[in-house]
């Protein structure tokens, strides 16, 4: 079973700003390969969708990984997985 993608007002958001700093701060080959590892890592959880772990604080939430710098968070409902929003991880930590 395929799960269908749908992304948030908010991860759309936080994706634009983490994408637009990666282009200015690296350039556009990295900036190219960090949005391909997103994509795939997208289409890795559309086909498996709880391979990521839950978050404590919620237990519906789960927190993906795109790279080490970069991770989303997405509910699954039904069959449909719903992003979140994407943060920085080297911004102050969500939860502790």
């Amino acid at each position: 079973m395929r799960y269908e993608i749908i992304l948030t007002q908010t991860a759309i958001e936080t994706y634009e700003a983490i994408f637009e700093q990666i282009q200015t701060g690296w350039g556009d080959k990295v900036a190219g390969k960090f949005e391909v590892k997103m994509f795939e890592v997208l289409h890795q959880i559309s086909q498996t969708p709880l391979i990521f772990k839950s978050i404590v604080e919620k237990a519906t939430v789960r927190k993906g990984l795109i790279n080490k710098n970069c991770s989303f968070f997405y509910e699954v409902n039904g069959n449909e997985i719903l992003i979140l929003f994407f943060w920085d991880n080297r911004q102050d930590p969500l939860f502790t």
